[in-house]
């Protein structure tokens, strides 16, 4: 497998939105310069431990400083004309016009764009201030066909889940979804509004088997019991594989980590840490290391040092919500086998399958 290095660089603080599950709490408004992308590049892309490489420009909204973006587009085909590598931007949209569009085009190949997108009108201005008619979706959708858009649910727009996934489903959008990070997720109504949510789109997903099903529905769960307590993995690579730079030119593990998110105090505390390449179910605290989910459930290892001060301890209120998600996924595909429209990608991943439906519908019920 080719071994790929992310370099992440944050151009700007600054952000044209507020939108209401942003993790970015702390923008300054300052903005990278030129000399300084050069030398951080430069020292980035020499380097032969990696097969291929993405620079991936972030923000604050990156399209604010789109001289910046030509600039080291520019400066990196004319330096590394041979290196392997691609550009990606994270945008909410609302600037990818005219001008922009335009440039990106004719680089569409080697320049993609994620666009954030959060569903229906409705939810995407409930969390992205009223932007969701500022955005030119169909040049996303036409010009990057196999990048996914990034939906993603606060609890303002949680109730509304199914209707989201199905408006991405039924306009052909390649998307991600999941729920925000770094949020208050403690009401207890968003434990109902999620288990309903859910069992709406199990229908429809039931009625319509060859519609592939969304993040939300498509946990890999055979893995609770294919998997050996103490099996090494990792979901996440900052800090071995994501190196991300502020716009001061310092490196963090992620974005998650930088002062722009955790702010200055906490995000030097967090220049401490050790990133193993690999992890354990005995490197987790708390309820985690014990939890028969640990191995199906996304880590985030910033998120988790932003919620608890602990890479390797969650967000209670955040798990709770997640094993609903599992249960969820084990009713789904238990009723797929009754419907005998149950898929298994490898054969003998089929009996963990079954296994893992029995143990979750136990646990989580």
């Amino acid at each position: 497998m080719l071994k790929r290095k992310i370099i992440t660089l944050t151009l700007t603080q600054s952000c044209n939105l507020h939108c209401s599950y942003c993790f970015e709490g702390h923008k300054s408004g300052s903005h990278m310069d030129m000399p300084m992308i050069k030398r951080i590049l430069d020292d980035m892309l020499n380097d032969d431990k990696f097969d291929e490489f993405e620079i991936d420009l972030f923000g604050g909204e990156p399209f604010l400083e789109f001289d910046l973006i030509k600039q080291t587009f520019d400066y990196v085909k004319d330096t590394y004309p041979t290196k392997p590598l691609v550009f990606c931007a994270t945008t909410n949209g609302t600037l990818v016009h005219g001008e922009i569009q335009e440039w990106l085009k004719k680089r569409a190949e080697v320049f993609v764009c994620a666009l954030s997108l959060d569903g229906t009108k409705r939810m995407h201005d409930i969390n992205r201030c009223n932007s969701f008619d500022s955005i030119d979706i169909d040049f996303f959708a036409k010009t990057w066909p196999k990048q996914p858009m990034k939906m993603t649910v606060s609890a303002e727009s949680l109730k509304y889940l199914a209707e989201g996934i199905i408006f991405m489903h039924e306009n052909h959008y390649a998307f991600t979804s999941n729920l925000a990070f770094d949020i208050d997720w403690s009401d207890e109504a968003n434990t109902k509004a999620i288990e309903t949510q859910l069992k709406i789109l199990i229908d429809y997903y039931l009625a319509h088997p060859d519609v592939e099903p969304c993040q939300f529905l498509n946990v890999p769960i055979f893995m609770v019991a294919a998997t050996k307590n103490e099996e090494t993995f990792r979901q996440c690579g900052a800090g071995v594989e994501m190196f991300t730079f502020d716009v001061d030119g310092h490196g963090y593990p992620c974005q998650f980590f930088m002062p722009l998110t955790l702010g200055a105090e906490k995000a030097e505390e967090a220049k401490s840490l050790y990133f193993p390449e690999e992890i354990s179910r005995s490197d987790f605290v708390g309820e985690c290391r014990d939890c028969m989910a640990l191995r199906i459930c996304h880590t985030c290892y910033g998120s988790n040092y932003a919620s608890t001060g602990n890479i390797y301890q969650k967000d209670m209120n955040w798990c709770k919500l997640q094993k609903i998600t599992f249960k969820a996924n084990a009713y789904f595909r238990l009723k797929q086998l009754e419907n005998n429209t149950f898929h298994c990608d490898e054969e003998e991943e089929y009996p963990f399958w079954i296994k893992s439906i029995k143990m979750l519908l136990t646990e989580f019920n």
